[in-house]
């Protein structure tokens, strides 16, 4: 019979394997965790790498990555967004249409063919139609195919455009409104397929139009900037400044405010054309301005990011709330209470506090070839191959 020492060795020793065994299975289980957390964290740092902005980059920008598509980006020549669709151009001029919401390809079509050049591609929903803006022509294409249709009273698919196209335009009703090489305003009645009303403004327009309350803002190379009834055509007012806009103008219904290689910042009524105010900088402003909530913001080289009141009371030379050196870029939208800020001649995103011009983050993206920010969406070109599209991170 075993000793009483002897069982109590047993037991200890049963015992001691009892507790091995869990023991090493948490510690196999930890080991494993750790495994996954390492692979996880290379997986996410290849994405930053692959992506025009990736995940970690754009979730510090107060973004998220809402979907992103491969594609060829060494072939595409243009990169369009309107009205709930995207459309990518490649150099063969085949015209891809995509879905905003999803990402979801939509249809392959052919656009253009020669010596044409696409400068816009316009999304009609109501007509179930898109515009290839070409130009010396507009082709009309099934929304939902990409086919050519036949349309208006040309009974073909390809409408003549009177005055060659210089600039994208500006849909509004049956009218598309464009700025023409020679300095003409044109408005083109695409669901007729011919010109409605044109006119001349200076020399060649350069930069899309604008629409503000009732009137159609133009400017053309030779430094005019004109205001036309968008109804009639009428011309409302006419200014010549002293050298060519820069960018395009930004506009409320009732205000204006125009950059100009004159080194001033301008802004203007949009009724009678009177001005507001005018700032004087030392240097040539190379980029249009943005109106958002009541204030003006203007990239001024070698300033930084400057901050206008967009309409202070009796002060013609403007009212300043700040300027921001360490922002290098242009205000191209808001993230939350935050302004999101672009450079391309750095590929640098930034937010911007709005009430005193800090950075909040800056993010280098040298891989994006191309970025769109409109409808509410940042769309990104770039990466290993990719179209990726950015949301705010609260939005779903």
């Amino acid at each position: 019979m075993p000793s009483l020492a002897h069982s109590l060795a047993c037991l200890t020793l049963v015992s001691a394997f009892a507790l091995a065994a869990p023991i090493a299975s948490a510690v196999e289980a930890s080991s494993a965790d750790d495994d996954a957390i390492a692979r996880n964290s290379a997986r996410v740092k290849q994405l930053e790498l692959q992506m025009p902005l990736g995940p970690r980059s754009a979730r510090s920008l107060g973004l998220r990555v809402a979907w992103r598509n491969p594609i060829n980006t060494d072939s595409v020549v243009g990169l369009f967004v309107s009205n709930g669709a995207i459309f990518v151009v490649d150099r063969d001029h085949e015209v891809t249409m995509f879905n905003q919401d999803t990402g979801q390809k939509r249809w392959v079509g052919f656009g253009a063919g020669g010596n044409d050049i696409i400068i816009d591609v316009v999304h009609v929903p109501s007509a179930e139609k898109v515009l290839v803006v070409r130009t010396n022509s507009i082709l009309t294409v099934s929304a939902t195919t990409g086919i050519p249709m036949v349309h208006g009273a040309t009974q073909s698919s390809v409408q003549p455009l009177e005055w060659i196209a210089a600039t994208a335009g500006t849909l509004r009703g049956d009218a598309y409104i464009y700025g023409g090489l020679a300095g003409e305003l044109v408005w083109q009645g695409w669901g007729m397929g011919f010109s409605t009303r044109a006119h001349r403004i200076g020399r060649r327009i350069e930069s899309q139009p604008i629409v503000a309350g009732n009137a159609v803002i133009a400017a053309s190379r030779s430094g005019t900037l004109a205001a036309l009834d968008i109804n009639t055509g009428a011309l409302l007012w006419k200014k010549k400044l002293f050298d060519g806009v820069s960018g395009v103008p930004s506009a409320t219904p009732s205000m204006v405010a125009v950059a100009s290689r004159d080194q001033h910042l301008r802004m203007f009524n949009v009724q009678d054309g009177s001005l507001k105010w005018s700032k004087l900088y030392k240097v040539p402003l190379m980029s249009g301005p943005t109106i958002l909530d009541g204030a003006v913001y203007q990239h001024v080289p070698g300033v930084g990011l400057v901050k206008m009141q967009a309409a202070p009371q009796n002060s013609p030379g403007g009212v300043e709330e700040w300027a921001a050196a360490a922002v290098h870029g242009d205000v191209i939208g808001t993230v939350g209470n935050l302004l999101l800020a672009w450079a391309p001649s750095v590929k640098q995103l930034q937010t911007v506090s709005i009430n005193t011009g800090s950075v909040d983050a800056s993010v280098s993206a040298p891989s994006i070839k191309r970025l769109i920010s409109k409808d509410g969406i940042v769309l990104l070109l770039g990466g290993d191959g990719e179209l990726e599209c950015l949301l705010p991170a609260f939005q779903r």
